[in-house]
């Protein structure tokens, strides 16, 4: 700082700073490099150039000045090693703040008349400060509380006060004796500085040493921790991959290799564990499909797991059973392993087949049951026992009661005012819990209409699930009644008028004929019979030949005539006739002799049992091809299952050609578009470059021939003028459209994620589908809300745009001469945005609406329409965007899509 002079002591005092400053930058270059040791030697090397200025300089008019200078610049290195030492902030913008006010008062005070301790007041006081400055600091280094800190920050102290004596001297007169004496002891003061500062210097060095010492050892306790904790993991996998109840297997996915196996694979296999570690699939002969491993890997490596692969493998004493498989690939020291889980489920493979052939069974014989109960000829009901609610009736209840099944189900016969007399029905139930059953019990029923049935009835009770049921078999005994009251009037009336039995027998309801024991002719049949049976009935009594063609069996009517001869009667005996059409009936037959006229005559009656017998058949031939009819139904429904599955691979491979061609589609009108926008920029450019060529050919003719005018290059500068206008004007428009492209096309090629505005990404896209109506009759309109960011996709949500668009293009203003369509968005709160597409076109039916975003579905199938746009779309936003889409729309109304987004997409 200001005056030095050349005695010994100064000597000393440059000497000092000088071996100090070599120390800090051999210490800095042996040890360990700091910033703190390059600016301590900074220091002490411009304390060193301090003390010796005024020598370097005496010829020189202001040695002290620039001595000052130099001295300032000491204490901010001072300041900045310390502050480095600590590890605290270093405050570089005040502290230069501070030192250029500092040089320039100096600057300004130098051109005063004043005493020169005066004009270096403002380095006095700068470089007093901040050795008060550097002495607080060390004094409030808590993690340095050591002796040469304390005498370190003293002697600072000491140094800023004798810096700030001339400040203090304007105030307090009486330091001015104390100002003489303070060249020697700052000189003594430095010198001190120098060596504390070394030992400062010393002292952060051990400070790192002991710091990285500390961190070396805390890293190799962590590494063994770390070990420690990897042999811990490895043995608790060790035994969970031991005791893991299925088999385990782990093996290398480049060459198959098995790396490891738990104790439960040779249980499985019959392969120890020794015997399969290092061997691969092939070298055993476990599958038995080898197609299905292969099946497995092509699988695995697509999806990168496997859950409940079913195969068939084959132990290794021969016997075969089912596996279901289970894998996931992971990696490990750079290779790709495969974990797979196998369990053994042929137990529950078989049972599960069992139960489903039970199920078959069980199914097929209460179908055939069902059946049964249906086509028994008889009324056949089941009630409960308490209450006589009705749980089922058969097809004949209608016909007989006049109550349909649908009525009668959950009622009971006391509901329905059934019995005529209630006392038989309380003898019914009497006697079947008496005896369990009941046969041929006469009872009267009263029908729907209130008219009255005799039956008669039969039943038996069982039980099921602890309830009690009764079986009853019912049917009309009317006919029969009548029958036999026809019979006893015939015989009164035959006694009495021959005409009045004729007409008895017409209208019984009993296929009845007459036959004459002498002539062996049919010579009567009644109404019933020519209803039944047709009029070949009455032709054997006038022609032989039609009689013979009516019995199927000469042998019958000769057998009955016989019979009959010798006095007895004929009980339902099984005939075989012919019908009016051709065809075979089987009847019973039954027949009585009577004597009408003093003439032998049998009366027989023909009760067609065809379809009875028919059904007992079937339900033989059911009975007896039950097994069968399983194995040719599991047949049948496995080769359908294997149709469905290529069916559906046929569908898939579709349905991804249609997709690759509706994107093709939509790129050819793209490009279309794309190409008519450009045309007329690019055109009209081309148009004023080659009128700029002529000009300029003009013009060079002029200057060759040497005929050139001012008003020649006038003219020639304004066509290059208004050409180059035009031709930046037109290329301007060129090239704003294309950035639109670019920005559109790079969205929906790439479909990545982004954060982006959301009406600048709609105006992009309208930019790029302009060219589909601007130059028809249809228009857009858009009320797009500015300043919307989003955080999703811009590639997706494009392509939904020009789906909508095209859609109402195509259909909307199909036959339409004009078409307005509407695009709007706005925010509806800070998580959701909504868009709205909308057009006046024709509008969509309700019927057509359930089916618009079904794949395929659309109204111009075969007339270019794929039906996957509205698909597509739905799926990108309920997908990737993870939005809502809703449908609005009325025939001849228009049609409105409404889009509720997330401004944040959904991770994928």
């Amino acid at each position: 700082m200001p005056q030095c002079d050349c005695s010994t002591d100064s000597l000393v005092v440059v000497l000092v700073p000088l071996l100090t400053m070599v120390l800090f930058m051999y210490v800095s270059r042996q040890s360990m490099p700091s910033r703190s040791n390059r600016y301590w030697s900074a220091a002490f090397g411009t304390l060193a150039l301090c003390q010796l200025w005024p020598q370097l300089v005496a010829a020189w008019a202001w040695p002290s000045l620039l001595g000052s200078v130099l001295f300032s610049v000491f204490a901010s290195l001072l300041w900045v090693s310390l502050r480095l030492q600590q590890e605290r902030s270093l405050h570089l913008p005040r502290l230069m703040l501070a030192f250029s006010v500092a040089v320039l008062s100096l600057l300004t005070l130098s051109f005063v008349a004043r005493p020169q301790s005066a004009q270096l007041l403002p380095a006095y006081l700068y470089a007093g400060v901040l050795m008060a400055a550097c002495a607080g600091s060390l004094w409030r280094d808590q993690s340095k509380q050591m002796l040469h800190y304390q005498v370190f920050a003293t002697v600072l102290a000491l140094e800023s006060l004798l810096l700030l004596l001339p400040g203090l001297q304007i105030f307090v007169p009486q330091l001015s004796r104390l100002s003489a004496h303070s060249s020697g002891a700052r000189a003594l003061l430095e010198v001190s500085i120098a060596f504390l500062s070394l030992l400062a210097g010393a002292a952060g060095i051990h400070s790192r040493l002991t710091a990285a010492q500390q961190a070396l050892q805390d890293q190799g306790r962590e590494r063994q921790d770390a070990e420690q904790l990897t042999k811990e993991r490895q043995a608790m996998f060790e035994k969970v991959f031991q005791v893991v109840p299925d088999v385990l297997l782990i093996c290398r996915e480049s060459d198959g290799v098995y790396i490891e196996v738990n104790r439960h694979w040779e249980h499985i296999t019959g392969y120890t564990r020794a015997e399969s570690l290092g061997r691969v699939p092939a070298d055993f002969d476990f599958w038995i499909d080898p197609k299905r491993r292969q099946q497995m890997v092509d699988k695995l490596k697509q999806d990168g797991e496997l859950h409940d692969f079913q195969a068939s493998f084959r132990h290794r004493n021969g016997h075969e059973f089912h596996v279901s498989l289970s894998a996931a690939r992971f990696q490990t020291g750079g290779e790709t392993y495969v974990i797979n889980v196998i369990q053994d489920v042929t137990v529950l493979r078989d049972t599960e087949l069992q139960r489903q052939k039970i199920e078959g069974e069980l199914q097929l014989r209460e179908k055939l049951l069902s059946t049964v109960f249906q086509l028994v000829p008889d009324t056949l009901t089941i009630t409960r026992l308490e209450g006589g609610i009705y749980v089922d009736v058969n097809r004949n209840w209608a016909p007989l009661l006049g109550y349909s099944r649908e009525e009668v189900i959950g009622l009971s016969s006391a509901d329905l005012n059934l019995w005529v007399n209630p006392q038989q029905r309380s003898d019914l139930i009497a006697k079947i819990m008496a005896d369990g059953e009941v046969r041929n019990m006469q009872v009267a029923f009263r029908r729907k209409d209130g008219s009255v049935v005799q039956c008669v009835l039969s039943g038996s009770r069982f039980g099921l699930e602890d309830q009690g049921y009764m079986l009853l078999s019912s049917h009309s005994i009317d006919a029969d009644i009548a029958a036999e009251d026809a019979r006893v009037l015939a015989e009164r009336q035959l006694r009495e008028n021959e005409s009045k039995y004729s007409s008895l027998f017409q209208f019984s309801p009993i296929p009845l004929g007459l036959i004459d024991l002498d002539s062996r002719k049919i010579t009567e049949v009644n109404d019933v019979w020519l209803k039944q049976f047709g009029s070949i009935g009455r032709a054997p009594s006038a022609a032989a030949a039609a009689e013979a063609e009516f019995w199927c069996s000469p042998a019958q009517p000769a057998a009955l005539l016989s019979i009959l001869a010798g006095g007895g009667s004929v009980d339902q005996i099984e005939v075989q006739i012919r019908n009016k059409d051709g065809a075979i009936l089987i009847c019973q037959l039954s027949a009585r002799l009577l004597e009408m006229n003093r003439k032998a005559v049998g009366i027989f009656s023909l009760l067609d049992v065809t379809r009875q017998i028919q059904v007992e058949q079937e339900i033989r031939e059911m009975t007896a091809q039950l097994e069968q009819r399983v194995l040719q139904r599991t047949s049948n429904l496995e080769q359908a299952n294997s149709e469905l599955a290529a069916a559906m691979k046929r569908l898939r491979l579709t349905q991804q050609e249609l997709i690759r061609s509706e994107k093709m589609a939509a790129l050819g009108s793209l490009v279309a578009g794309v190409a008519h926008e450009l045309n007329t920029p690019l055109g009209n450019s081309v148009t004023v470059a080659s009128t700029l060529e002529d000009k300029t050919r003009e013009f060079s003719q002029l200057l060759e021939s040497g005929q050139i005018k001012r008003a020649s290059l006038e003219r020639y500068l304004d066509s290059s003028r208004q050409g180059a206008a035009l031709l930046m004007r037109n290329l301007g428009i060129a090239r704003e459209l294309i950035g639109s492209f670019k920005q559109v096309a790079v969205d929906q090629a790439s479909s990545q994620r982004r954060q982006f505005d959301l009406a600048v990404v709609l105006d992009e896209v309208i930019a790029t589908l302009s060219p589909m109506y601007k130059k028809g009759p249809f228009s857009l309109t858009t009320d797009l809300a500015v300043g919307i960011a989003m955080d999703s996709y811009p590639g997706p949500l494009g392509q939904i745009i020009t789906n909508f668009m095209t859609n109402a293009l195509v259909h909307a203003f199909d036959g339409r001469a004009v078409g307005v369509m509407h695009l709007r968005s706005r925010l509806l709160s800070d998580e959701q945005v909504e868009i709205i597409f909308s057009d006046d076109g024709n509008g969509i039916s309700a019927s057509d609406q359930e089916k618009v975003f079904d794949p395929f579905f659309t109204t111009k199938l075969g007339r270019g329409g794929s039906g996957l746009g509205m698909n597509i779309a739905y799926n990108l936003v309920t997908g990737v965007i993870g939005g809502i889409i809703e449908l609005h729309s009325q025939l001849g109304a228009g049609t409105e899509f409404r889009l509720l987004l997330p401004r944040i997409a959904p991770t994928i």
